[in-house]
């Protein structure tokens, strides 16, 4: 199921820390750029679910991003077990018992930004049917709401709290790629002795034959310029459709 990527990146809890006990500025250097033509996913009947390896390929890569982004292995505490929770939420069935196989990319951090993406394969196209329905629920965006908020507050450090989170998703592909399933995006204020600071997050689903994929973007005091996230979608989506 879409939905894994819940817990606060390295510089953002790094960052954090710095909050609970003096003030920060949260501002981040990083730099916007332009993505490309958008891809279409045309999977064939005889697809088979992808490996690990070949999900390692999709996922986003150094070269996705602009200049000074700098990757590091993903946390081992990154979230994966929130799907069944949600599903039981929403009301719907948990895909994950046919999950063939899961990676996460490095995770690429400037300053107080990060940028990252998660890939998964399944058994059967009924799956991804399951799931797409799932973001247009009427019940997503209150489930995904209070998840993020169990989840993200269980991130926070100790001296922290949090404020109101506000969330906004739209499913089907907007602006972005035709194989984008849904987007969102988040802010969280935190308050620490430090100050009050707000965390911004966005997320972009979608899919390619037998796989889904989401890529994550997050800052402080601003969101991931939309030039950075723009290119990354536009590389793993391709990537994504073209794969078979």
């Amino acid at each position: 199921m879409f939905f894994k990527q819940l817990s606060i990146g390295c510089a953002t809890a790094g960052a954090l820390v710095l909050l609970a006990g003096c003030s920060s500025s949260g501002s981040s250097d990083a730099k916007g750029s332009t993505g490309s033509a958008k891809p279409t996913a045309s999977p064939s009947p005889t697809v088979t679910p992808a490996t690990e390896a070949q999900l390692r390929k999709i996922v986003l890569q150094a070269t996705d991003l602009p200049p000074g982004w700098k990757g590091s292995p993903a946390s081992s505490d990154d979230s994966s077990n929130s799907n069944e929770e949600l599903a039981a939420c929403v009301g719907a069935k948990n895909t994950d018992a046919d999950q063939v196989a899961s990676v996460d990319s490095d995770a690429f951090d400037l300053g107080n930004a990060e940028v990252s993406a998660s890939a998964t394969s399944y058994k059967s196209q009924s799956d991804l049917a399951t799931d797409i329905a799932v973001l247009k629920s009427p019940k997503f965006l209150s489930c995904t709401t209070k998840e993020l908020k169990k989840e993200l507050g269980s991130s926070m450090p100790k001296g922290t709290s949090l404020g109101a989170v506000s969330l906004k998703f739209t499913p089907g592909p907007g602006t972005g790629p035709a194989n984008v399933v849904g987007s969102g995006s988040m802010s969280m204020p935190v308050i620490g002795p430090g100050g009050r600071i707000t965390v911004y997050v966005d997320f972009v689903y979608l899919t390619g034959p037998l796989m889904e994929v989401e890529v994550d973007a997050e800052n402080l005091g601003a969101p991931v310029p939309a030039g950075v996230l723009q290119a990354a979608v536009q590389a793993v989506a391709g990537r994504a459709a073209a794969a078979r």
